[in-house]
């Protein structure tokens, strides 16, 4: 855990070092937010180590590939390498989560999947609390670094088949409900993307030059 902390600490520093030196951000704005965030902090109720290793899971992921979507939209070969190396951290991270979850599934199967479907269906980045956080999502989204059909395709789906989790036989009634609501949140999930897809797609057509 606390390797994971100094490296995610390392991250921070090479990210704003670049930003700084490039001067691609203003850094008294750039300060400012991150005083008001660490002040804010980020504490999440206990939520048990089954959905802990859940959102570690998830999140990890998509962190790397947001990170990894960033340094090409960058079109800098500097940032892009910068951001691949800190992706290969972020994936290291999450197969270590990924498969500590495996692990506990192996064990208490039901209790795993209904770990796994609360966070899913409640899933939310660190970020979520800086200020301007949904302009800029919006923003990130409309790039194509970070939208709905990312999360549903490249984040949720590739662990939920790795878990295996639409295949188990050996879960409760209660998992077996947990599984069944996390299948149609998935299907209302991938409407959504489409949905956010045929919008995007729309506006770039309209701004397209003539």
């Amino acid at each position: 855990m606390h390797r994971w902390t100094a490296e995610e600490g390392r991250h921070a520093i090479v990210i704003r070092d670049y930003l700084i030196v490039t001067r691609n951000i203003d850094p008294i704005m750039l300060e400012r937010g991150r005083m008001q965030n660490m002040q804010l902090g980020y504490d999440r109720p206990s939520l048990g180590a089954l959905r802990g290793l859940a959102y570690t899971s998830f999140q990890e992921l998509a962190t790397r590939v947001s990170h990894q979507n960033t340094g090409r939209f960058s079109a800098d070969p500097v940032a892009d390498k910068i951001m691949v190396r800190v992706a290969q951290d972020e994936n290291l991270h999450m197969v270590f989560y990924r498969d500590a979850l495996q692990a506990a599934m192996e064990l208490a199967p039901s209790a795993v999947v209904k770990a796994i479907a609360d966070e899913v269906m409640n899933f939310s980045m660190p970020g979520a609390g800086i200020s301007g956080f949904v302009r800029k999502a919006a923003k990130m989204a409309e790039a194509g670094i970070y939208d709905l059909r990312i999360h549903h395709d490249d984040i949720i789906w590739p662990l939920l088949r790795y878990w295996k989790v639409f295949e188990r036989t050996d879960l409760d009634a209660e998992a077996e409900a947990a599984r069944e609501t996390l299948g149609r949140f998935m299907g209302k999930l991938d409407a959504a993307a489409k949905k956010f897809e045929d919008r995007r797609a729309a506006k770039r057509e309209q701004s397209a030059p003539r």
